[in-house]
């Protein structure tokens, strides 16, 4: 049955030209036909077919839609439209004693009706096949993309050096697979690159063809999605039969996650098709022999998703961890992405590498962009180090609005809010230092302090996460602390929100309830628990208490950070350390931080 199924819709695609004219051409006929019908004889007025009907003239009458149809005793032909309610017993009764010939079955509508639902039912087969036609047609001229030159290598993946090494391999493979086969080596089928956003995963992939001089093919997972169902299934088939006729080339998936995520997640049509779709990418990996030179690269930053089967051996059998570049690899992607660019004598790489932590391969490279854009903005002919300094503040801020203008009680407001901020991560030991505090709004931000990490940091530790907790709510605690408990604002929201999820992960993944003590806490409902929730309040409310007893024993220097953001409106991190006294060492987190 189900290969009887296959040959008729190979039969279809291939006369489905022919299909389309043949019903282009029934329905341009049957539209002819139902026009022809519609031609009605010429009308006749009332009182012309009563007087025809006293002189006895009239042959026969047809009851039709909206009158009569009137045959004369001479031959000719008439449509009388009838008054409403005149067509009633009496009238007919009229029409029988002049002697006319009455039909009272309507004849004028069946034919034509019948040759309508024809009609539509041909032009609705006409549409779905010239759709099904485009789709196809499309889909054989423009999917997969395949490259048969890749330009890129691996020295134009910089900040990567592990990635590159773990999958160089299969470079050797693509190239010399013998030398596997000679000491009884499977190469993998599959390879998994596992990061987040913007740290080169494509490129690798890429530069993995570039350097085995072989094709190759990408596409996305979302490009599997169809409208008609089994079209999905049939892509990933068509797909590898294009891979394994190209080989030895890279099959590229990107958005993995969109094709493969677990199996069983719904009960509805869309979810069954998704099933379908993915046990056929299954299939198609478990159908790969050593031989045939296809390497399987699949991307995604959501691995937590994926259905288990596709991670098993003998489909994607490793998993290359392409994450954020520490210093060193910053400086190499930017030195990358700044090569032929005019710089200026000040611009320092790894200066900038150490002020961008946290920043992907896609970040850097919009700095050096938006750097660039800078400079030509000004008509300088160099990109100077202010230019890199503009644009990361724009990156990590966000654009300046100097056209909102606030008045002198709101401004006295953000500024006191950030001294509180700004006070609190300069006296605390465990903080990130104070890169800079401004009240100019920046995005929707009416205020900002961006701090910044001494160095990369992987494991947190705990008086960390605690600082930062503090400072969060250092912003409320100066509200309070200045204009009293009923005067505090809605300024705090986005930092009660970052206190609250920081305080969640504390609590639910990291262990460092002390009430809860070591246990990871699954959520219920997509909530926390009753005895969590009230943990997590523990949590910021003693982070609050630390930050009112920190504005309120240093109220003086307070004041002064907040005279001073009044007067400069932005301060630096040597102003902002010559007010609070000298800067005590710091030590940096993964990602520098910014609190509104």
């Amino acid at each position: 049955m189900i290969r009887s199924l296959t040959v008729l819709r190979r039969r279809v695609h291939r006369h489905a030209r022919t299909l389309a004219a043949v019903l282009l051409a029934a329905l341009a006929l049957a539209g002819a036909a139902a026009w022809s019908l519609r031609t009605q004889p010429a009308e006749m007025s009332y009182s012309s077919f009563s007087r025809a009907m006293a002189d006895g003239a009239l042959a026969k009458v047809s009851v039709s839609d909206g009158g009569l149809s009137v045959v004369e005793k001479s031959g000719a032909t008439a449509f009388v439209r009838l008054p409403t309610g005149l067509l009633d017993s009496a009238f007919l009764d009229r029409l029988a004693g002049a002697g006319v010939d009455v039909d009272l079955t309507r004849h004028d509508g069946d034919l034509l009706g019948v040759l309508g639902a024809v009609a539509s039912a041909l032009l609705m087969g006409a549409v779905a096949v010239v759709m099904a036609l485009q789709l196809d047609l499309r889909g054989r001229l423009s999917w997969p993309a395949v490259v048969k030159s890749v330009p890129s290598r691996f020295s134009d993946v910089a900040g990567q050096d592990e990635p590159k090494a773990e999958v160089a391999e299969i470079v050797t493979f693509l190239k010399d697979p013998a030398a596997f086969a000679r000491v009884g080596a499977r190469p993998p089928h599959g390879v998994l690159l596992v990061g987040p956003p913007g740290t080169g995963k494509t490129l690798l992939a890429r530069a993995l063809a570039g350097e085995a001089g072989v094709a190759f093919m990408a596409v996305a997972g979302s490009e599997f999605s169809a409208a008609l169902v089994g079209m999905s299934k049939n892509r990933v088939a068509r797909l590898f039969r294009e891979a394994r006729r190209r080989a030895p080339c890279i099959l590229f998936i990107d958005e993995l996650d969109s094709i493969g995520k677990k199996r069983g997640a719904g009960a509805s049509a869309a979810d069954r098709e998704y099933d379908t779709t993915l046990n056929q990418l299954l299939v198609e990996m478990d159908g790969f022999e050593a031989s045939t030179g296809v390497i399987v690269v699949g991307a995604t930053n959501r691995v937590d998703v994926l259905d288990p089967a596709l991670l098993r051996p003998g489909r994607f059998d490793r998993q290359v961890h392409v994450g954020l570049p520490l210093i060193a690899g910053r400086e190499a992607i930017l030195a990358v992405h700044s090569a032929h660019k005019p710089f200026a004598a000040d611009v320092d790489l790894l200066t900038i590498a150490r002020g961008t932590p946290g920043f992907s391969g896609a970040d850097l490279a919009n700095l050096v962009n938006e750097a660039a854009v800078l400079a030509a903005r000004e008509g300088a002919s160099l990109v100077t180090a202010a230019h890199f300094e503009g644009a990361r503040k724009k990156l990590l801020m966000g654009l300046e609005r100097r056209s909102l203008v606030l008045d002198d009680e709101e401004r006295r407001l953000v500024a006191v809010h950030e001294a509180g901020h700004a006070l609190c991560a300069t006296l605390l030991p465990a903080a990130d230092r104070v890169q800079s505090a401004t009240i100019v709004p920046h995005g929707g931000a009416l205020g900002m302090v961006l701090r910044l990490p001494e160095r990369d940091r992987i494991c947190v530790p705990l008086d960390r996460l605690r600082a930062d907790l503090v400072v969060a709510m250092g912003g409320r605690a100066a509200e309070e602390a200045v204009f009293g408990p009923d005067k505090v604002t809605t300024g705090a929201a986005s930092d009660i929100a970052h206190a609250t999820d920081l305080a969640t992960r504390m609590v639910a993944e990291w262990g460092m309830s002390p009430k809860l003590g070591m246990a990871r806490v699954e959520l219920a409902a997509g909530e926390l628990p009753a005895f969590a929730r009230e943990e997590v309040r523990n949590i910021v409310a003693d982070a609050y208490r630390a930050a009112r007893a920190i504005v309120e024993d240093r109220r003086d220097l307070l004041d002064r950070l907040c005279e001073a953001l009044l007067e400069r409106e932005t301060l630096n991190a040597q102003e902002v350390a010559e007010i609070c006294g000298e800067p005590r060492p710091g030590e940096g987190t993964q990602a520098p931080q910014r609190v509104a």
